[in-house]
């Protein structure tokens, strides 16, 4: 054989390898591109299934509270001398950070009766939101609602699917009332949840968290958890 032929016969040669090549390439992207699609739906699958972790605090004993259209659950005495209104989402991150950072020493507060929290729960996020909402107020009638708004916000990263917010419930008390689930399921708060939109609208609330005390805003970006005790165990009273 000539060398033209042999150049001829190499370059086909190399021609047929980088056939091969992309073909593999292409063979290998298809398989990567599975295993992410593959894996994304499988979380998804998990973020609605699994269960909730743990929560906070349980309910040791249940205190029923009937919910109002257009009216806040309080969680606190009804005397407090001072109320902090907090208008919240269970699935806004912002929500979230005020609970981890704000809620212990404020339960702790409402705890000793230096403050009630009137607590707004909106549901613009999401349809999690919404369900989540509408289960705090399935759980306020029930007569476990604070332990249940904070096992909301430690297990935020859930899509609230209906087993997701029953088992919860089971999670914070030992008493869920057999009508719990059936409250869930049929979104028989949904009204209720609406009206708290509906209030917050009407209040001139534009994003969550947004918090007052005794009807005063508070900044919550130049104000510590430990400033916000402050000013509610020296706000002058009502």
């Amino acid at each position: 054989m000539n060398r033209s032929g042999r150049d001829g016969s190499e370059e086909q040669r190399q021609q047929q390898q980088r056939r091969r090549d992309r073909r593999i390439l292409i063979i290998a992207a298809a398989v990567v591109l599975l295993l992410v699609v593959g894996g994304g739906v499988g979380y998804q699958v998990w973020q609605v299934n699994r269960a909730p972790g743990a929560v906070p605090e349980r309910a040791e004993a249940l205190a029923p509270q009937p919910v109002a259209a257009g009216k806040p659950v309080r969680i606190g005495t009804p005397d407090a001398p001072r109320t902090l209104t907090a208008y919240v989402d269970f699935h806004c991150p912002g929500c979230a950070g005020f609970e981890d950072d704000y809620g212990p020493a404020l339960f702790d507060a409402a705890a000793r009766g230096a403050v009630a929290i009137d607590v707004y729960p909106m549901s613009f996020h999401d349809a999690g939101s919404t369900a989540a909402a509408n289960a705090f107020g399935c759980a306020t009638e029930a007569g476990f609602g604070r332990a249940y708004y904070r096992g909301l916000f430690a297990n935020r990263d859930l899509d609230w699917s209906d087993s997701q917010l029953t088992a919860l419930a089971a999670a914070v008390t030992n008493e869920v009332p057999p009508t719990f689930a059936g409250c869930v399921g049929s979104r028989a708060e949904a009204g209720w949840v609406d009206s708290i939109n509906a209030a917050a609208e009407a209040a001139g609330v534009q994003q969550t968290p947004t918090v007052f005390l005794d009807g005063d805003p508070v900044d919550l970006t130049g104000t510590t958890p430990d400033m916000l005790i402050a000013m509610i165990e020296k706000a002058p009273a009502r």
